[in-house]
């Protein structure tokens, strides 16, 4: 017998590494938060709590640990969570298309899933716990906000196939829990293919929403977060940088940090961290390693410094460790240090 228990705990789990992978990225990728992203990544954190919950109840092991009162109270709260999620998609949506709410402007829409949790839980003494009700509430509210949006504001074909995706896993679960647990037209085994299957659905939306938000994020129409960056910041920025890599050579300097540069140049280390990913398109790394591997370049064709050996001109530029220049030095262009050397010198001769 298929172990549907299992299954479903497995796709919960998958749902929560998409979700945290997701939360991690729009925090790495978006030094300053845009309006777009900060409703991504609020939709995620709810979604987390709610996979969480999923992972709890239905992985055998973690249930029997886990004292009921814990997951009575997390069941009670699923469709708060859930109406949540809800709110906080269509505030993304909205974004996107233009209807700009930051956190303060958008908190208000959370009233009615604040509420539903003392009415859930009002509804399970008078129900004896039976919260199917509710369910059946928060997945035609669902419903009905997918089908507003992909009629009103989802234009974006990669928008519209999480949206159809988000769909298809309210009408799968809404129709197992009526015709199964409410009707009982369908035996359990049925119910349960219908279950994981639509689980199964969110996971590869989940997935593709991923995969074109990291591929290429202007898909979810992402502000650009250089045009929020003043113009007079970025030639400060720019003319710092210069002057203290090209007249004053820090970055020689191997404990050079993201933050040391920026008090160095006399910049938020945020606003610098923003200038290299978003306008230069480097991290901080990389774009000390340009300067170290350029000067490199340079003692390594420099006939007066042939007296030098490699890692002596490899420390002398800043890098401590052989693994990551060598690595460096390569990716830069296609040699390795040895194989440079040789060929400028052969060139010349």
């Amino acid at each position: 017998m298929v172990d549907f228990y299992w299954l479903k705990s497995f796709t919960e789990i998958l749902q929560l590494f998409i979700s945290v992978f997701f939360i991690i990225y729009l925090k790495v990728k978006f030094v300053r938060p845009t309006v777009q992203s900060l409703w991504l990544t609020i939709f995620f954190y709810i979604k987390l709590v709610t996979d969480l919950y999923g992972i709890l109840n239905y992985t055998s092991w973690i249930s029997t640990i886990i004292t009921r009162p814990v997951l009575s109270i997390f069941r009670i709260s699923m469709g708060s969570l859930e109406l949540g999620m809800a709110i906080s998609l269509i505030l993304f949506i909205w974004s996107t298309a233009g209807r700009k709410l930051k956190l303060k402007q958008g908190l208000p829409y959370f009233i009615p899933a604040a509420v539903l949790f003392p009415i859930s839980w009002s509804l399970q003494f008078y129900f004896q716990s039976d919260l199917l009700l509710v369910f059946d509430v928060v997945r035609l509210l669902w419903i009905g906000t997918i089908i507003y949006l992909l009629f009103g504001y989802i234009n974006e074909r990669n928008l519209r196939v999480l949206a159809y995706a988000i769909l298809t896993w309210n009408l799968m679960w809404l129709a197992e829990v009526v015709l199964h647990q409410q009707l009982n037209i369908i035996a359990e085994p049925t119910s349960w293919v219908i279950f994981i299957m639509a689980e199964f659905v969110l996971t590869l939306g989940l997935v593709f929403c991923l995969i074109q938000v990291i591929t290429n994020p202007r898909v979810l129409k992402f502000e650009q977060q250089e045009n929020s960056m003043p113009e007079s910041l970025k030639d400060f920025i720019k003319v710092n940088l210069k002057k203290a890599l090209q007249e004053e050579k820090i970055y020689r300097n191997s404990d050079l940090t993201v933050l040391k540069m920026a008090k160095q140049i006399n910049v938020p280390v945020n606003d610098l961290t923003l200038y290299l990913n978003r306008i230069l398109n480097k991290n901080f790394n990389q774009f000390i390693a340009d300067y170290r591997i350029e000067e490199c370049k340079i003692l390594l064709t420099d006939p007066s410094s042939q007296g030098l050996n490699i890692e002596q001109i490899m420390l002398s530029v800043g890098f401590n460790s052989k693994s990551v220049f060598n690595t460096a030095f390569k990716n830069s262009t296609g040699k390795t240090p040895s194989e440079f050397r040789k060929s400028m010198i052969e060139t010349k001769i």
